[in-house]
C-alpha cells in the first residue's frame, strides 16, 4: 500500500543540508559549495513512460522506443545544471564556449564531470553526489508531464 510518508524522503533535512524547504514545487535543500548555493529538489517515487512517442514532432530515432520505467525510492535532483561559476569555483577553471557565471557549463566530458563530483565530496562528507541516470534525468525534467517539455509541446523564443 502507498501512503503519504511513502513519497517522503526518509531524512529531512539530510545531514549536509545548510538550508532547506518546500515550496509549490515541493521539498528542496540547499548546500554551499564556495559561497554559492546548489539547491536539490525531491523527486518522489512513480512511474512514467521513458522516450518519445513516434509521432512526436522532431523526435529522433534513438528517443525511442517508448517504454515504462518506475522508480521504487525517490531521489534528490539538482535544480539547474551546474552554473559556470560553481565550476570555476571547484575546478578553478571555466572550459565553456559561452561564458557567463549562470550559464550551464559546457564543453566538459564524462571524466571531467566525475572530478567535479569527487572534489565537491571531498569537500562535503556525506552529499554523495553523483550523476543522475538517464531515466532519473528525464524523470524529473518532465515533472510529471506526458509532454515533451515541462511547459507543454512546443519550443519557442519564450522559453
Amino acid at each position: 500500500m502507498t501512503t503519504a510518508s511513502h513519497l517522503l524522503p526518509d531524512i529531512f533535512p539530510e545531514p549536509w543540508a545548510e538550508s532547506y524547504g518546500q515550496d509549490d514545487h515541493g521539498l528542496w535543500q540547499g548546500v554551499y559549495l564556495h559561497d554559492i548555493e546548489v539547491r536539490f529538489r525531491w523527486i518522489p517515487p512513480g512511474e512514467f513512460m521513458m522516450g518519445s512517442p513516434e509521432d512526436e514532432s522532431e523526435r529522433f530515432e534513438w528517443e525511442g522506443p517508448q517504454h515504462r520505467v518506475r522508480f521504487a525510492q525517490g531521489f534528490w535532483l539538482a535544480e539547474t545544471a551546474c552554473s559556470q561559476a560553481l565550476w570555476q569555483a571547484v575546478m578553478g577553471e571555466n572550459p565553456s564556449r559561452f561564458k557567463g557565471d549562470e550559464l550551464p557549463v559546457e564543453n566538459v566530458s564524462w571524466t571531467d564531470a566525475q572530478e567535479f563530483i569527487e572534489q565537491v565530496n571531498r569537500a562535503h562528507p556525506g552529499l554523495a553526489l553523483r550523476l543522475p541516470s538517464e531515466a532519473e534525468w528525464e524523470y524529473g525534467c518532465r515533472a510529471g508531464t506526458s509532454t515533451p517539455f515541462w511547459f507543454g509541446t512546443e519550443l519557442t523564443t519564450d522559453r
